[in-house]
């Protein structure tokens, strides 16, 4: 028998010379594999190019993002150390240059404080009423916003706006407490006893009440 005719000598298949080796035969792929590759080159190099561009595109956003959080942070916590007559334009330019950003809100909530501070306390509900319309009804913020505007009606001595956002912080899980509480409150101004003492019986009906509030309950409706 021949060398030509040895049977561990491939019959019928073409010798691929180290000249004519490419990357794919030194990868030893299967035979369907290596062939669709070279069927597919163009669309396999677009595809990849795209895929690229995204990955490139992808990380430089989380960068730019990461770096606009980090950014308007300290620009939020240098504002907030700024003396009172110079806070609120910091405040504002944080507002103005990272809209859109938690610290943008932040700034915008420590804004209607400052108005609160100073008695406009209509410039206050209108600074909260932007925020509200920004937040999500799941948003942590969200319950702690309807209460400054809910503050902002009763120190200006809209009693009656102030119940109604005081009754909608009611209905939040986890700030029922807070909300009966302060209705009660409400109508003891409105000399509404009848009122008052409903709201007070209804906090007593709070699951996991504290003692010492439960005390403190029986202790105000004792003197109504």
């Amino acid at each position: 028998m021949t060398e030509n005719q040895s049977p561990f000598t491939k019959l019928h298949t073409e010798e691929i010379t180290a000249a004519k080796k490419t990357l794919l035969d030194e990868l030893s792929l299967p035979p369907k594999v290596t062939r669709f590759i070279r069927e597919n080159a163009n669309a396999l190099k677009i595809a990849f190019i795209v895929v690229t561009v995204l990955v490139c595109a992808w990380t430089f956003y989380n960068y730019y993002t990461q770096k606009q959080k980090n950014d308007s942070t300290a620009f939020l916590s240098q504002a907030v150390m700024e003396p009172s007559e110079s806070r609120t334009v910091s405040l504002q330019k944080v507002i103005d240059q990272y809209s859109g950003s938690g610290a943008a809100v932040w700034s915008s909530i420590a804004m209607s404080h400052e108005s609160m501070k100073a008695g406009k306390y209509g410039e206050a509900r209108e600074k909260l009423a932007v925020v509200l319309d920004s937040l999500s009804q799941d948003n942590p913020l969200y319950p702690l916003v309807v209460h400054d505007m809910a503050q902002a009606y009763e120190l200006d001595g809209d009693l009656d706006m102030a119940l109604a956002q005081y009754g909608r912080l009611r209905e939040i899980i986890g700030f029922a407490l807070v909300g009966y509480l302060s209705e009660a409150r409400i109508y003891e101004q409105k000399n509404d006893t009848t009122a008052a003492r409903e709201t007070y019986e209804k906090v007593k009906t709070q699951k996991d009440l504290d003692p010492a509030v439960r005390e403190w309950i029986d202790a105000k409706l004792a003197l109504m």
